[in-house]
């Protein structure tokens, strides 16, 4: 009951005095804003990030890099005679994550018109994007060489008229830098990515723009009759129902065996997602920096709590004698002042902790509206995700709390030491 009656009073006091009330929380208001602000932004860079990332697939890779001591040939490099081996033994594991640039490509419609397309050979591709129709090239279309062909929904409205399913329909490339030719059956399309269009001049027509394809790597391979280069680095991509721990394990266990008769060579191996922790990391670490200088902000606010709370008991000197008088203990005299100081740093970090909420967010709108309006080729891939830190507010209602109690104890002492009647006597 003691407490709740010092709770009373305390609002009695404060709203006896809304504007000095106010000016004294404003420093706490400030300090519990500002480190909310950020963290809320620390976060929803990292979540951003995240999701981004996992979205268009880019981070559930291994980068397979090749080291050697001394000098290195061709045949001492990552074969894909050894890269099919792996997909062989581990197929529900490992993917491929290759591609090479075959040129440009022209394209007959069925109109007579042509259609130039920039032409991208592929061992097996995620879909970037959520509007895939069909099914994209796949590592098996590799192995048996097959005349395959994954498109834009671009070229789908150049090359067919509207309502024609492309699925499984015949196109023919004709290759500009060596005049091969092939017949290509589309296994599927997907939307253009912004940052295509975003290399079209203003106002070109539809039939001028160059569209991107991919087809297999092995398929035109074959056709310039050239074999897969060897490389010291590959990017395999693993399998996120697995543990990944088990399966770099296995990667790391393949790529040794391979070597083991090869002195002087050795594998680093990454998880991809490494390079997210360490995104994630150094973010924290700036976060943490940039929050602990806002919060210095705190003792300013504390010592102007520490402040108003003085001015308080000098003006309530005989209100404090009267109490002593009827028999108040020190220790009732001082709780009251306590939680009067409490109170104010509570409300100060609640009013604190919804602007800094309001900030975050505000700060996403806008980094929101200045991608779709800046970087609209990019707008379709980056997932901007605002959410604010659960433990940052948590801690700053802790640290309100705990404000109020260090700043409030010594006024709320020096009133329990109060002689009554000194208290009494002062006018």
């Amino acid at each position: 009951m003691q407490l709740i009656e010092n709770i009373r009073l305390a609002f009695t006091s404060l709203l006896a005095n809304k504007m000095r009330a106010l000016l004294t929380m404003l420093g706490i208001i400030i300090g519990i804003s500002a480190v909310i602000m950020i963290t809320t932004i620390g976060t929803s860079i990292q979540k951003t990030l995240s999701n981004t990332f996992n979205s268009i697939g880019s981070f559930n890779i291994f980068d397979v890099i090749l080291d050697w001591e001394d000098t290195a040939s061709e045949d001492d490099m990552i074969s894909r005679e050894m890269l099919d081996e792996l997909i062989t033994k581990y197929p529900e594991y490992f993917s491929i994550e290759m591609s090479t640039d075959c040129g440009q490509a022209t394209v007959r419609t069925p109109k007579g018109e042509t259609v130039t397309v920039a032409v991208s050979g592929a061992l097996d591709i995620k879909p970037a994007l959520d509007h895939l129709r069909g099914r994209t090239i796949q590592y098996k279309d590799n192995v048996n060489k097959k005349n395959a062909i994954y498109v834009s929904d671009l070229f789908i409205s150049q090359y067919f008229e509207p309502g024609v399913d492309p699925i499984g329909q015949t196109v023919n490339l004709t290759f500009v830098d060596n005049g091969l030719s092939g017949d290509f059956v589309i296994v599927g399309y997907d939307k253009l990515p912004q940052i295509y269009e975003k290399q079209y001049p203003p106002g070109m027509k539809k039939m001028e723009k160059t569209s991107p394809v991919c087809i297999p790597c092995d398929t035109y391979n074959e056709m310039v009759h050239q074999e897969p280069e060897p490389t010291y680095y590959a990017q395999i991509r693993y399998n996120t129902d697995y543990d990944i721990d088990m399966q770099q394990k296995l990667l790391k266990e393949f790529f040794e065996d391979k070597y083991k008769e090869k002195p002087g060579f050795s594998f680093l191996i990454i998880n991809e997602q490494q390079y997210l922790g360490m995104m994630d990391t150094i973010i924290n670490v700036v976060t943490i920096a940039i929050s602990v200088i806002a919060a210095i902000s705190l003792i300013v606010g504390g010592v102007g709590v520490m402040n108003i709370m003085l001015v308080s008991i000098t003006e309530r000197t005989k209100e404090i004698g009267i109490r002593k008088a009827l028999g108040a203990q020190n220790s009732a005299i001082r709780m009251q002042f306590v939680i009067e100081a409490i109170m104010i740093c509570l409300i100060g970090g609640i009013i604190g902790i919804l602007m800094g909420i309001v900030g975050g967010l505000a700060i996403g709108w806008l980094a929101k509206m200045l991608v779709t309006e800046f970087y609209s080729e990019y707008a379709e891939l980056i997932s901007i995700t605002i959410q604010p830190s659960i433990p940052a507010i948590l801690v700053s209602v802790f640290f309100s709390i705990l404000t109020g109690v260090f700043f409030g104890y010594y006024p709320a002492n020096k009133a329990a030491k109060m002689n009554p009647i000194d208290a009494l006597r002062y006018d």
